[in-house]
C-alpha cells in the first residue's frame, strides 16, 4: 500500500525500504534506508560511520524478499547524509522509477502531513527459537513548517514509541536514515532522538538546508547520484494557506488515532472539487468511522491539506454540525454560516434574520453575501432527520436542501448517514455517494487498539501482535467496536478480564449490542429477524431465491421477497444490484446471529440444518471437481451441519472431500475440519472414515505421530469391522507414516500388504500409491537397488495403464532412488522430468520433492546459483501445499545452498524459517537448521564458531536421503579451520 501519492509522482514504495546492518570493530548495529532507484540507497550518514562491511535487506520474511552488500559512495557527517551503492537482483531491477524529492516552506506557518517507514528498536519481535528481528513502524505524523529553522532540521511529531526497551539506547534506534515524505517526495532523513522531548518526537535532515551547507563538489555529487532538481520543487504546493476559519465543534474525538481510509478520502475530495457537486454523503453500518472519516476530511481542509490525491481549490471556510451534539437546523446553519464572513457581514445577516421574511429569502441572503467564498459545510449523523427509507423526515432539513441545489457554486455539503438521503431523480446528478462498508484492516486495528491504550494499564500492550490481529479480525475492523472493546475491558475493575475474555461474548453484550445495532433493528417485526437470521447465518452473499427456498421450507407463509425488500429500503440489508445479491455486515451478521430465537422454526439449528441441504443440493458430482471452487459447496455445507451440532453428518461430507484437499494444497484446511469433529462421532463407520482421512492430513501437516496413531486406530476398526477398502487405506497410511519417521520395520509390510490389496480390490490407483511409497521407504533407508526395482514395477504398472498421476509417481520413484543411488546428472533430469509430469497430471502431489531432488543433484554437481533457484521453486511449491515438513526441508536444502554460495546472511534467515517449518511438522532436522543459521551468522568474524555450529548441524541430520547430507557439512566445517 503506498502511502498517498500525489499527482506529480508515484510516492512511498514499501517494496524499496532499506534495512540496513552494519558490522563495524564493535559489532554490529541496524539503521533504515530508502532506495531512491536502481542503485542508490539514501540513508544517515552516521548509520554507516566506521563501518567494515554493509548490508542491506529489502521485504525481509516477504515474496521478493532479496540482500547484498552496498558500498558507501558518498558521505558527509556534517549533514548526516549518505548514499550507498547496491546491486540488486534481476528481479529486483525492473521498473524502478526514481524517486522525487521536495521541500517545504519556512517561510510562513504550516502544519504539514509526513510519513516515514524504518526499523526500530522499540519494534524488535522474538521468534519461537529465541531470535529476534526488527518489525517495519510506519511513522505518520506531521510537521511544523517554522520549527527547527535554527538548526536547519525537521520537528517530526509522531505517535509515540510503544515501548522502551533498553535505557542505554534510545526506542528509536534503527529509524535513523529513513526517508521522510511529505506526499509524494522525500523532504528528508530520520537523524535524531532526543530523549528530552519525549517519546513522540524525532529529528530529521531537511534536504534543502543540507544543500546549502555542502561544498560545492560535495554538493554536485550528491545531486548527481539522487538526481536532485535545483532548487527542489514544494512537496505540496498547497500545503498552508491563510485566511481559514472554523466554526462548530470537531464531530469526531481522537482525530490523531484516525486510520487509512485513503481510498475513500480520494473519492470525497474528487467530489468536493467538483464544481458540479453539491452534496458528498459517506454512508456505512453503525461505528464502521463515518463521523471520524469526516472529521479528518474537514481536520486536513483546516490544516491547508487537500485530502486527497485531487487537489481542488481550498476552501475560505468549514462548517461543521451534528444532529447529536449542536443539532442541524436552519437557524444554526444560517448563523455558523455568516460567522465565517467577519463581524460587519454577520451583522448584516442578523439583521436580515430578524427582520423576517420567508426561509427561501433569508437564505438567498447568505448566498449573496458568501459571493464566491468556498465554505465546506458537515452534517453528521443526517440519518436522525431522515425516514427508514432515506426520504427527509425533517422539514427545515428539506428547506436547506432545496437553497443546496439552487445555489450555483457554494456552498458544498459533506454529509454522514447510515441511510443515503434519498432524492429527486433531477437532483441525484448533483450528488455523490461514498461507501464505507468494510472496517479498518487487521494491521490497522492492532496499531489502534495499542494506541487506545497507551498507558499500558489495560494489559494491550502486553499482547502480542497474533493476539491483536486475531481481536481485530473478530470484531470486523469496525473502529467503534475495537473502542467497544477497550471500554469494555476498561469498565469491569472487578473480575478484571483478559482480551480474549471480552472476545468470547462481545456481540452478546447488552452494552454492545446497544451501541452497534441499528435502532430501527429493534423495531422490527418477527419476520424481519427470521430474514435477517437466515443471511446472518449464510455469512456470505445470496441471490433472493437462495433466500426464498431456505426459508420456504422453515416457514412456508413467510413472504420472504417482501421483507426481504423492506430490509433493503431500510438498508439494514445491502444489495449488490450487479450480481443480484444480499449480505449483512458481517458486525451486523453476529448479532443478528446472537439474537437468534433457540426454539420455533426459526431457531438456530433449524436454519443450520436448512442452509446445509440447501448446499447438499448444490454440490456438483466428484467426478467433475478440477478446481477448490468446485468443492465450495460441501465445505459450506460441512460449516453449517458443524454450527447445527450434527456431526456426524459433517463427517461424512468431510471425509468425501478430506483427501481431495490435502492433494490439492489444502492441507491445514483439512486438518482444521477434521478437529471440528474430532471426539464427537457416535457412528463407528464414520469414526473409521474420519480416522482415515484425518491421518491422511496429518501425514502430510505433522506431527507424524499423530499420524501414525490415528491410521493404526484405523487398522484395528477396519478388521472389526470387515471393510478391506478402509483397512487398505488405513495399512497405506501407516506405512508411508512410519517411513517418513524413519522406523524401517514398521514400513515395509503394510505397505507390501497395501499394495497387495489394492491390486486384490482392482484399484490401480492404490497399488501405484503403495508402490510409490514402497519405493520411497527402500531409499529412506538407504536400499537404492531395491528402491529402483519397485520403481520399475511401477513403470511397469504406469506403462500399461497410461495413467498420467501412474506414470509421474513412477517418476518420482525414480528420481529418489537416483537420488539414494548418487547417480547425480540422471538425478537432476529425472527430477525435472518427474517435475513436469506431475504438472500435466494437474497434481501437486509431490512437485516439491521432485524439484527437492533436483536441487541436491546441482549442489553435488557444484552448482549452487542453479540449485538455489530450483530450490526456491520447491519451496514454493511446498508453500502452496501447506505442507510444513515439505517446505521445511526444502528452506533447509535451500539455506545450504546459499552457504555454498557464499550468500551467508540469505542462508541464516532461510535457516531460521526452516527451523520454523520443521518445529510445526515435529520433524527431526529442525534442530539441524537452527544450527546451520547459527554458522552462517558466526561468519566471517568467527570461522571457529562457525565451523562448531556446522558440526552440530550435521549431527543433527539423520541421514534422509531429501535432505543435505551430514559429509557435506562435516567437510564445509573442516574447510573453516583447516
Amino acid at each position: 500500500m503506498r502511502a498517498e501519492p500525489s499527482a506529480d509522482g508515484p510516492g512511498l514504495d514499501p517494496h524499496r525500504i532499506a534495512e540496513i546492518i552494519v558490522e563495524t570493530g564493535g559489532g554490529r548495529r541496524r539503521g533504515s534506508g530508502y532506495r531512491t532507484c536502481a542503485d542508490a540507497v539514501l540513508t544517515a550518514a552516521h548509520v554507516v560511520v566506521d563501518a567494515t562491511r554493509v548490508v542491506v535487506r529489502f521485504d525481509a520474511d516477504r515474496e521478493g524478499e532479496w540482500s547484498g552488500p552496498a558500498a558507501v559512495t558518498w558521505a558527509d557527517a556534517g549533514t548526516d547524509l549518505a548514499v550507498l551503492r547496491v546491486v540488486p537482483p534481476a528481479s529486483a531491477s525492473a521498473g524502478i522509477e526514481p524517486a522525487r524529492f521536495g521541500r517545504i516552506p519556512d517561510d510562513r506557518h504550516g502544519v504539514i502531513d509526513v510519513h516515514a517507514l524504518g526499523f526500530p528498536l522499540w519494534k524488535r519481535r522474538s521468534r519461537s527459537d529465541r531470535t529476534s528481528f526488527r518489525e517495519l513502524h510506519q511513522a505518520d505524523g506531521t510537521v511544523a513548517a517554522l520549527s527547527n529553522l535554527r538548526t536547519g532540521t525537521l520537528e517530526m511529531t509522531v505517535a509515540p514509541a510503544g515501548a522502551d526497551p533498553d535505557p542505554a539506547a534510545s526506542p528509536w534506534a534503527g529509524m535513523s536514515g529513513a526517508a521522510v515524505w511529505a506526499g509524494s517526495r522525500i523532504i528528508g532523513v530520520v537523524a535524531e532522538h532526543h530523549r528530552s522531548e519525549g517519546p513522540g518526537r524525532l529529528t530529521a535532515v531537511r534536504l534543502d538546508h543540507a544543500l546549502g551547507r555542502l561544498r560545492p563538489a560535495d554538493r554536485a555529487e550528491f545531486v548527481r547520484l539522487l538526481g536532485l532538481t535545483e532548487p527542489l520543487p514544494l512537496a505540496l504546493p498547497g500545503e498552508t494557506h491563510g485566511g481559514l476559519r472554523v466554526v462548530g465543534v470537531p464531530v469526531a474525538y481522537g482525530i490523531e488515532l484516525f486510520k487509512n481510509r485513503a481510498s475513500e478520502r480520494d473519492a470525497i475530495a474528487r467530489h468536493l472539487s467538483d464544481p458540479a457537486i453539491r452534496m458528498v454523503t459517506v454512508t456505512g453500518p453503525r461505528g464502521i468511522g463515518k463521523s471520524a472519516l469526516a472529521a479528518k476530511v474537514m481536520d486536513l481542509l483546516d490544516r491547508g491539506a487537500w485530502p486527497g490525491t485531487v487537489q481542488g481549490p481550498l476552501p475560505s471556510g468549514l462548517v461543521n454540525l451534528s444532529s447529536r451534539t449542536s443539532g442541524i437546523s436552519l437557524e444554526r446553519l444560517y448563523f455558523d454560516c455568516a460567522r465565517l464572513l467577519g463581524p460587519e457581514r454577520l451583522a448584516g445577516l442578523r439583521d436580515v434574520w430578524n427582520a423576517g421574511g420567508t426561509a427561501q429569502e433569508r437564505l438567498a441572503e447568505l448566498l449573496a453575501a458568501m459571493g464566491d467564498r468556498l465554505i465546506v459545510i458537515l452534517m453528521d449523523n443526517l440519518e436522525d432527520l431522515l425516514d427508514d427509507d432515506g426520504s427527509i423526515a425533517d422539514a427545515e432539513l428539506a428547506v436547506i436542501l432545496d437553497w443546496l441545489f439552487r445555489a450555483r457554486s457554494t456552498p458544498r455539503l459533506l454529509v454522514t448517514s447510515q441511510v443515503p438521503v434519498r432524492l429527486a431523480p433531477e437532483l441525484r446528478r448533483f450528488a455523490a455517494h461514498v461507501e464505507l462498508s468494510e472496517g479498518l484492516s487487521p494491521a490497522e486495528s492492532a496499531v489502534l487498539l495499542r494506541e487506545l491504550d497507551r498507558d499500558g494499564s489495560l494489559g494491550i500492550a502486553d499482547l502480542s501482535d497474533d493476539e491483536l490481529l486475531h481481536a481485530a479480525v473478530h470484531v470486523h475492523g469496525v473502529p467503534r467496536a475495537l473502542e467497544l472493546l477497550v471500554g469494555a475491558l476498561a469498565d469491569d475493575t472487578v473480575l478484571l478480564p483478559r482480551l480474549q475474555d471480552v472476545l468470547n461474548d462481545f456481540t452478546r453484550r447488552h452494552d454492545v449490542v446497544a451501541d452497534l445495532a441499528q435502532d430501527r433493528y429493534k423495531r422490527l417485526d418477527e419476520r424481519a429477524h427470521a430474514v435477517l437470521g437466515v443471511l446472518a447465518a449464510l455469512r456470505t452473499p445470496v441471490t433472493q431465491s437462495a433466500v426464498e427456498e431456505i426459508l420456504a421450507r422453515l416457514d412456508p407463509e413467510l413472504p420472504t421477497a417482501l421483507v426481504l425488500t423492506s430490509l433493503v429500503r431500510m438498508h439494514l440489508v445491502s444489495v449488490d444490484r450487479a450480481h443480484r445479491t444480499f449480505a449483512l455486515h458481517p458486525l451486523d451478521a453476529e448479532i443478528a446471529y446472537g439474537r437468534m430465537p433457540e426454539d420455533g422454526p426459526h431457531r438456530r439449528q433449524a436454519v443450520e440444518r436448512e442452509i446445509a441441504s440447501w448446499y447438499g443440493r448444490r454440490a456438483p458430482s466428484r467426478g467433475t471437481w478440477r478446481t477448490l471452487e468446485d468443492i465450495e459447496p460441501q465445505r459450506r455445507r460441512f460449516d453449517h451441519l458443524v454450527r447445527s451440532e450434527d456431526y456426524d453428518d459433517a463427517a461424512r461430507v468431510l471425509c468425501e472431500i478430506s483427501e481431495w484437499l490435502v492433494w490439492h494444497g489444502s492441507v491445514l484446511a483439512a486438518v482444521s475440519m477434521h478437529l471440528a469433529v474430532e471426539g464427537r462421532l457416535r457412528d463407528e463407520r464414520v469414526r473409521l472414515a474420519h480416522a482415515v482421512a484425518y491421518g491422511h492430513a496429518r501425514l502430510s501437516a505433522g506431527p507424524m505421530e499423530q499420524a501414525a496413531e490415528l491410521f493404526t486406530e484405523a487398522a484395528a476398526l477396519a478388521e472389526r469391522l470387515g471393510d478391506r477398502s478402509a483397512l487398505q487405506n488405513a495399512l497405506f497410511g501407516l506405512g508411508d507414516t512410519h517411513r517418513q519417521l524413519g522406523d524401517r520395520g514398521a514400513t515395509v509390510h503394510p505397505l507390501t500388504r497395501a499394495a497387495e490389496l489394492a491390486r486384490e480390490l482392482g484399484d490401480t490407483e492404490r497399488e501405484a500409491h503403495a508402490l510409490l511409497s514402497l519405493s520411497l521407504a527402500h531409499s529412506y533407508f538407504g536400499d537404492g537397488g531395491s528402491a529402483l526395482t519397485v520403481a520399475t514395477r511401477l513403470t511397469e504398472l504406469a506403462d500399461g495403464g497410461g495413467d498420467l498421476l501412474t506414470i509421474a509417481r513412477a517418476g518420482n520413484a525414480r528420481t529418489i532412488a537416483l537420488l539414494t543411488l548418487g547417480r547425480w546428472q540422471e538425478t537432476a533430469e529425472a527430477g525435472a522430468e518427474t517435475a513436469r509430469a506431475y504438472r500435466a497430471a494437474d497434481s501437486q502431489e509431490a512437485i516439491a520433492y521432485a524439484l527437492n531432488a533436483q536441487g541436491l543433484a546441482l549442489l553435488a554437481l557444484d552448482d549452487p546459483a542453479r540449485a538455489a533457484s530450483v530450490l526456491e521453486e520447491a519451496r514454493h511449491e511446498a508453500s502452496l501445499m501447506e505442507n510444513p515438513r515439505a517446505e521445511g526441508v526444502c528452506l533447509l536444502n535451500l539455506a545450504w545452498a546459499y552457504w555454498c554460495d557464499a550468500r551467508y546472511d540469505r542462508s541464516a534467515t532461510t535457516a531460521d524459517r526452516a527451523s520454523a517449518a520443521l518445529d510445526i511438522a515435529g520433524a527431526t532436522q529442525a534442530e539441524a537448521a537452527r544450527a546451520l543459521a547459527e554458522a552462517a551468522r558466526a561468519l566471517p568474524a568467527g570461522p571457529g564458531a562457525a565451523a562448531e555450529a556446522l558440526r552440530r548441524a550435521a549431527a543433527a541430520l539423520d541421514g534422509n536421503v531429501e535432505v543435505v547430507p551430514p559429509a557435506w557439512v562435516e567437510e564445509r566445517a573442516r574447510g573453516l579451520v583447516g
